[in-house]
């Protein structure tokens, strides 16, 4: 199998920033693995504008898709038993199939939102997403699967007395994967955008590598993904990955590489590169195209929107 190269020093420092993986381990992300279904999901202002650091009293939106591996389709209202967040000491946040919610989009039509509370403690929130289909395994076992984020603390939902403001307004359109809920799929993927520490010409943000999909020219933006194989269910890795790329118009593709975060033993692989927003870049939405090409010759892509502000 072709591998990969695994990413630079400064690539890797950029997607990981200050933050540092959490997970035990040298393996591949997501743990566990998705044997069932697949779950994606970001935290975002009701905008649309992707944050992880929110203060007491602020309003998170979760936003996921979901893809049934035995269908090979994304998940809509009439698949679903039951699709909602679960926070360590509050109550449970059921999310609603509406791709035009507040914080909504075609690809990441489910929404639920959560008002943190004024007594919230400070820190991460180790959310975890669970979604249940109305169909069954061969063996009669329900169809269930879940969403954590990948254990980077600085990425990660958290909740601070004083976060940074967070950069709006955000970009609302972005399709995932086959978002409209038509269509096959041969991968699945989660992809997100967050702040490199090493912008070119404009200052660093105050937490870098937090997420985001809104950018200022000169910024870095730092795509990172993770997906599966839906016939196998295997992890997309330097083992089973021809080539992977993200693409935007009128940029040179930048080559996405499998690489190691955090020290190990506390590590975890996924998906990452970099680019800087040029200083004449066009103001407003952009689309960000990821794609992954097997060495089988399957392919699979995601969409993800962002917006350059002044």
């Amino acid at each position: 199998m072709k591998r990969l190269m695994i990413l630079g020093a400064a690539v890797a420092a950029a997607a990981v920033g200050a933050g540092s993986a959490t997970a035990a381990g040298p393996s591949p992300f997501p743990a566990p693995t998705v044997a069932q279904l697949f779950v994606a999901a970001q935290t975002v202002l009701p905008d649309g504008s992707m944050a992880n650091m929110f203060a007491p009293g602020s309003s998170v939106v979760f936003r996921a898709y979901a893809v049934d591996p035995s269908t090979k389709k994304v998940m809509t209202a009439k698949d679903v038993r039951y699709f909602y967040v679960t926070i360590p000491n509050q109550p449970n946040v059921k999310l609603h199939y509406d791709a035009s919610a507040p914080g909504a989009s075609k690809g990441l039509p489910w929404t639920g939102q959560w008002t943190v509370p004024s007594t919230y403690p400070v820190g991460t929130v180790g959310f975890k997403i669970l979604v249940q289909a109305k169909t069954k395994t061969k063996s009669g076992q329900q169809r269930k699967g879940q969403f954590v984020q990948m254990p980077v603390s600085s990425a990660m939902l958290t909740i601070a007395a004083k976060p940074p403001a967070a950069y709006t307004p955000g970009a609302n359109a972005g399709a995932a994967g086959a978002g409209t809920g038509t269509g096959t799929l041969d991968l699945s993927l989660y992809v997100d955008t967050v702040n490199g520490t090493r912008p070119s010409g404009v200052a660093p943000r105050p937490v870098g590598c937090t997420q985001t999909n809104v950018y200022k020219r000169g910024e870095q933006v730092v795509v990172r993904s993770w997906g599966t194989d839906l016939a196998t269910t295997a992890l997309l890795t330097s083992d089973n990955v021809k080539e992977a790329h993200f693409s935007i118009a009128g940029q040179p593709d930048v080559t996405l590489n499998w690489g190691a975060h955090g020290t190990a033993p506390n590590q975890v692989f996924f998906w990452s590169n970099a680019w800087i927003v040029p200083a004449s870049f066009p103001l407003g939405e952009t689309t960000i195209h990821v794609v992954f090409t097997l060495e089988t010759g399957k392919t699979g892509s995601y969409d993800q929107v962002i917006n350059v502000i002044p």
